[in-house]
């Protein structure tokens, strides 16, 4: 997932490429030359403050010029340069909320972040850029010029800037309010800490390793309830009554406040598209979309829904008979799925999830991974010799172009979970790419922020398929944004089509499903060998085997976050959750549990866009298609995807880029192939 940061709710998005000049021994416009790291929170709080005044200073200077002696150059192009240098100076600061030791650290990071989302809104409602960017508009400018000056009159449009004052400043602060809730509930799910206990007689089937790295008190085992330890504990332990439990709390992270914040803001966000002129949220969100309707987005994904569940049910139907010999008392329920799977897998294709990690120790999958891309796009990636870095084990590598040897940026690795650490896997854009006017370049800076299970008992940290599947695909965010030749932040990878974003990095999960990757990935733990050709077939056998359940899962949060959106300001998340549930899933939710609370997306950027991450498959699988007919490791393929797909980020729309790579437009028959449907 490309995180996308709360203050760009409103962000300017954009079309045709250019190219980085020699960055080498110039300094990084706009970012700090020492990361803000280890400044205190008073620090945090004195620069965030600063950026803050000086932009807003300097870019109400140039839009008080006279409009009659307003142009591209002399007013919108050093706005740009003032806004893109903001962005970039303060995205490491509000980075600090996610990752800081530190609570005081993090608590003047999360209002660094409202101070920035909230300026951020009022540029865009201001109507004097508003009339800048239709002023810029009618001038005769080049390609990439003419994409950032659309994506600044769509943004101002969007912000409230064409509407009389006294509705301005009423949205203003209703997206100001929505945006402050949006911390509160992801800052809510960051600090949860929730644990169960576990007696000696439900710890069976839990591999040693992760027992062994479990607290005791009371004479019971401590399992902390998240993200790195839902898979291990839900496949392998073997009572259905301790995985409801692990089930129930996991589910009920963030609580009856987080659900009330959530309510608070669908309805302000209702009152929002009305004053703007939409009749719901998401036909607001959606008109600067590929999909542009909820109508034609939802069909998409009803299609994918009434498609994938008879292959859901028949899937639930095949666990069946290992649930009966194992005595279950109850049908399948959702807790149950992992475990059953797990038994089917070891069963019927002699394939356990435990012995495969021990292909995938930590170390050698990144080495690997990064000798992956390097090979691919032609990038070479250094570990710093004395990084400086946020916390303990966080790694820190350059980025310079393999044949050039130019500076392109910096990738931090921050992969196994602490106290109070964002608790999902996304990729962090802490610095864009963009170039000043005067010609100074800032290279962009990318984080991996994860949860992987930590090193116990003296043990390497051994990640699943999946995991590597997931690592994946967030580098090949990184990589987009280290790759990103926009000469503006506002045309950059980060202003990318929200439902053409993840397509970047979608297709790349391809990779790891060809035999001669996943050889090269793996790497045994204790005899060094690669996955044997045998384990490879079965992994390959099974990898579609769950897709029923996952892509009607899939369907169903795309779905309610549409139908959230489209219901009014009335509208209770916690019972349409309810309701819609086993409307589209083949089973039913569980009593007690609090489902919204936790569906970050919702509250991080992805509000009425949950559908993007289906939608952009179908880029991803229809860009994969040359790679299929070259070869995935053809040099040539992967120097013009990074050349026409990746460099042109936003300054392209997206089926332009696409037509640009496959030489057609784009076809839906690839990607309904590999979900199964006809």
């Amino acid at each position: 997932m490309l995180h996308r940061n709360a203050r760009l709710v409103v962000a300017a998005l954009g079309l045709t490429g250019a190219t980085h000049a020699d960055a080498d021994a110039q300094p990084a416009r706009g970012v700090s030359a020492t990361p803000p790291w280890h400044l205190s929170a008073i620090q945090v709080a004195a620069q965030c403050r600063q950026r803050v005044a000086e932009t807003k200073r300097r870019i109400d200077g140039l839009l008080a010029r006279p409009l009659a002696t307003q142009t591209f150059a002399n007013t919108l192009r050093p706005v740009e340069d003032e806004f893109g240098s903001f962005a970039n100076g303060t995205a490491a600061l509000g980075f600090l909320q996610s990752v800081a030791t530190d609570k005081a650290v993090r608590d003047s990071s999360t209002a660094c972040n409202q101070a920035v989302a909230n300026y951020t809104v009022e540029l865009y409602a201001d109507p004097r850029l508003y009339a800048a960017a239709n002023r810029a508009r009618a001038e005769t400018l080049g390609a990439v010029d003419h994409a950032l000056v659309g994506r600044y009159v769509e943004s101002a449009r969007h912000g409230g800037a064409a509407l009389d004052s006294a509705t301005r400043a009423r949205t203003t602060a209703l997206l100001q309010r929505v945006n402050d809730l949006g911390r509160a509930f992801l800052l809510a799910l960051g600090a949860d800490s929730s644990t169960i206990a576990v007696a000696d007689s439900e710890i069976a089937g839990l591999p040693a390793a992760f027992v062994a790295g479990l607290a005791k008190q009371n004479g019971a085992y401590v399992v902390p309830v998240n993200e790195s330890t839902l898979g291990v504990f839900m496949r392998n332990d073997a009572s259905s009554a301790t995985r409801r439990r692990f089930y129930r709390t996991y589910m009920q992270r963030g609580g009856t406040a987080n659900l009330e914040r959530l309510r608070s803001a669908v309805a302000m966000r209702d009152t929002l598209a009305r004053l703007f002129g939409f009749p719901t949220w998401a036909a607001y969100q959606l008109d600067t979309k590929v999909a542009k309707t909820p109508e034609r987005a939802m069909a998409f994904i009803r299609r994918i829904d009434d498609g994938l569940m008879p292959k859901a049910r028949a899937e639930l139907a095949r666990l069946e008979p290992l649930a009966a010999s194992d005595h279950l008392d109850h049908p399948i329920a959702i807790w149950d799925v992992a475990y059953y799977t797990e038994q089917l897998r070891r069963a019927q294709y002699t394939l356990n999830s435990e012995e495969v990690r021990q292909y995938f120790p930590v170390d050698h999958v990144i080495s690997s991974v990064l000798d992956i891309y390097h090979e691919l796009f032609g990038l070479d990636f250094t570990p710093a010799a004395s990084p400086v870095v946020w916390a303990p084990g966080v790694r820190e590598f350059s980025v310079r172009d393999a044949a050039t040897h130019r500076a392109l940026g910096t990738i931090y690795l921050d992969l196994f979970p602490r106290p109070d650490k964002y608790d999902h896997f996304a990729c962090f854009a802490l610095a864009s790419a963009r170039r000043s006017a005067s010609g100074a370049p800032d290279l962009p800076v990318q984080a991996i922020v994860g949860n992987w299970p930590a090193p116990s008992g003296g043990q390497p940290s051994l990640l699943s398929h999946s995991d590597v599947e997931t690592f994946f695909h967030e580098f090949g965010h990184a990589v987009a944004g280290i790759t990103d030749a926009s000469p503006y932040y506002t045309t950059g990878t980060n202003n990318l089509r929200q439902d053409f974003t993840e397509a970047l990095s979608q297709m790349l999960e391809n990779w790891m499903w060809q035999p001669a990757v996943m050889k090269r990935v793996s790497h045994h733990a204790t005899t060094g060998q690669p996955l044997p050709d045998s384990l490879i077939t079965r992994m390959i056998a099974l990898k579609h085997f769950r897709d029923g359940t996952r892509g009607t899962t899939q369907a169903f949060y795309a779905s309610y976050d549409l139908a959230l959106h489209t219901s009014g300001p009335q509208v209770d998340p916690l019972a349409l959750w309810k309701r819609m549930y086993p409307e589209l899933t083949p089973l039913d939710d569980v009593d007690g549990t609090l489902g919204p609370a936790s569906f970050g997306h919702l509250m991080l950027g992805y509000d009425a866009g949950y559908y993007g991450y289906l939608w952009s498959k179908v880029y991803a699988q229809d860009l994969f298609t040359r790679f299929e007919k070259s070869g995935v490791m053809d040099v040539a393929t992967g120097r013009a995807y990074r050349r026409e797909i990746l460099a042109p980020a936003a300054m392209r729309e997206p089926d332009a880029l696409l037509q640009r790579f496959l030489g057609r437009p784009l076809s839906y028959e690839a990607f309904f192939r590999e979900m199964g449907l006809p």
